[in-house]
């Protein structure tokens, strides 16, 4: 056999491997959690880029507490899950994925946040929420 055949089928084999893993539709395991509050603040995006003169761009994030069964969560850049679409203290499911953490929504998509903190809920306890009314 020659080297591009051998090639072509360890191509082939690679391919199908990763078609077989994605097709695994495990369904999640979500847990119950409870939306505590939220806060709004400016960050700035694109800062210190390597290989650009950036300064960055102003963005208004809102960050989320989010009081799960071990942790309360601190989650933000939730797509368009903001503030005003549920009420303080709204049941939700969530799962969490390496530094993300999903929220199931209504029609079974998922919001997709990133992590910004957690606390314990020892800690949480003795800190007040950052609600907003």
């Amino acid at each position: 056999m020659s080297r591009v055949t051998i090639a072509r089928a360890a191509l082939l084999a690679v391919l199908l491997a990763t078609f077989a893993v994605g097709s695994d539709k495990t369904p999640h395991t979500y847990q119950k959690g409870t939306i505590r509050g939220w806060e709004s603040r400016t960050d700035i995006w694109g800062a210190g880029i390597v290989g650009t003169d950036a300064e960055g761009v102003p963005r208004k994030v809102t960050v989320f507490e989010l009081k799960g069964t071990e942790l309360v969560y601190l989650i933000g850049y939730c797509n368009a899950f903001q503030a005003g679409q549920f009420g303080l203290g709204q049941a939700v499911d969530y799962r969490v994925s390496g530094g993300r953490l999903y929220i199931r929504r209504d029609d079974s998509k998922e919001y997709k946040c990133k992590i910004e903190g957690k606390k314990t809920l020892q800690d949480a306890e003795t800190a007040a929420p950052p609600a907003k009314p």
